[in-house]
C-alpha cells in the first residue's frame, strides 16, 4: 500500500511517499480502507518536534532520538470503510462506514489502517460516520470537534455566556463558534480579514480583525476565552477575562503553566491547559449534531495523499480556514 512515511524531524520534506505493507488486522482490530484525513497545527508540531509544555525531548525519545523510527506514519483522525475484521470483532462488519481518531499511534497518512475495534483514550475513538458528510467532511471532525467541545462543557457554555474565541477561523476555532451559539451563547469571533465573513456564516454575533484593532485595548471583558492561536502575550488577553471566568489555552508553553498556577493562588480568573479525552460517547455525541444539521465542518482545500508535505506547508502558511484535507479518493467533492 502506499503511505507518507515520517523520515526526518524538521521540514515537510521529511514526509515521503512510499510503498509498504498492508497490515493485517489482530483478532480484535478492524482493517480500515482510508478514505480521507487531514493535516492539523499538531500534525505539523509533531512532524518538526516542536512541541508545547515541553514534549519535545521525551517525544523523540519515544519515537527514536535522531530520526522517527517507533511511528513512521502521522495522520490522527480519519474517515473510511471496514474492508476486514478480527476474528473477535463483534461490532464492526466489513462495509460499515467509520470514522475518528487514531490515538497515539497516529497513522492515517496511508491508504490502510488497523485500528482497535474497541478504544481506550490512548487509541482514540471510532463511530460510524455522519450520513450526511462526505469522507473529507467526515474526517475533518473529530480531532478539533472534540477540543472544542471539551471547552464547552468544561466551562458550561450556555445562555448569558459571552465567548471570545481566539482564532476563531481554524479548525478547532469554527467548531468553538458553532458549538458556543448552539449552546446559547453571546460570542465573538478574532481572525484575520478574509476570515471575517466565514465566521459571521457560521453564527458569530461580533468579529474582530486582529490585522486592523488591537483588541486587547479593548473595554469589553467575558466569562470563557478560548485561545487556539497563543502566540502573543496570554498574560495581556488575561485582561479581557471577567472575574470567575475561564481562559482556555490549546498551544501552551512552560511558562503558562507557572503563570496558571500563580494565577490559581492570586485571582478568580483560571487559566484551563488541558487537552479533551477522545471518547466514543463524545464522537458520537457531534455525529448527533452534524446529522441534525447544528453542526458543520469548514473545509479550505483539499490535497491528494502524495501532496501531504504540500499541505503541511500550508497549514504552517496560518492562512488556512477552517480544516484542510488529504483525500485518497481521486474526485471526491467536499
Amino acid at each position: 500500500m502506499k503511505a507518507i512515511i515520517w523520515t526526518k524531524y524538521g521540514p515537510a520534506d521529511g514526509l515521503k511517499l512510499q510503498e509498504v505493507e498492508k497490515p493485517t488486522p489482530k483478532p480484535d482490530e478492524i482493517l480500515i480502507k482510508v478514505h480521507a484525513t487531514t493535516v492539523t497545527a499538531g500534525d505539523c508540531e509533531m512532524r518538526r518536534l516542536q512541541l508545547p509544555l515541553g514534549l519535545s525531548f521525551p517525544m523523540r525519545l519515544y519515537t527514536g532520538f535522531l530520526q522517527p523510527k517507533r511511528l513512521r506514519i502521522l495522520g490522527q483522525e480519519l474517515a473510511g470503510e471496514v474492508v476486514q475484521v478480527g476474528e473477535r470483532v463483534t461490532n464492526y462488519q466489513v462495509g460499515d462506514q467509520v470514522f475518528g481518531t487514531t490515538g497515539f499511534g497516529f497513522g492515517a497518512y496511508a491508504e490502510y489502517i488497523c485500528l482497535p475495534a474497541t478504544h481506550d483514550d490512548a487509541q482514540g475513538a471510532l463511530v460510524e460516520m455522519p450520513t450526511n458528510l462526505t469522507f473529507a467532511e467526515a474526517a475533518a471532525v473529530p480531532t478539533a470537534g472534540l477540543e472544542a467541545l471539551h471547552y464547552m462543557r468544561k466551562a458550561k457554555i450556555g445562555p448569558g455566556k459571552y465567548v471570545l474565541i481566539i482564532g476563531g477561523g481554524g479548525s478547532i476555532g469554527t467548531f468553538s463558534i458553532q458549538l458556543a451559539k448552539y449552546f446559547g451563547a453571546e460570542v465573538t469571533g478574532v481572525d484575520s480579514t478574509e476570515k471575517l465573513d466565514m465566521m459571521r456564516s457560521l453564527g458569530a454575533d461580533h468579529v474582530i480583525d486582529y490585522t486592523r484593532e488591537d483588541y486587547v485595548k479593548s473595554s469589553e471583558t467575558y466569562d470563557v476565552i478560548i485561545d487556539v492561536v497563543g502566540k502573543h502575550s496570554v498574560a495581556q488577553r488575561l485582561k479581557l477575562l471577567k472575574k470567575n471566568g475561564i481562559y482556555f489555552l490549546a498551544y501552551a508553553k512552560p511558562s503558562h503553566i507557572l503563570l496558571g498556577i500563580w494565577m490559581s493562588l492570586v485571582s478568580s480568573k483560571k487559566l484551563n491547559i488541558e487537552s479533551s479525552n477522545q471518547t466514543r460517547e463524545d464522537l458520537l455525541s457531534l455525529k448527533k449534531l452534524v446529522e441534525e444539521g447544528d453542526l458543520k465542518p469548514v473545509i479550505d482545500r483539499c490535497f491528494p495523499l502524495e501532496q501531504v508535505p504540500e499541505a503541511h506547508r500550508y497549514v504552517e502558511s496560518g492562512g488556512k480556514m477552517g480544516n484542510v484535507c488529504i483525500t485518497l479518493d481521486p474526485g471526491e467533492q467536499y
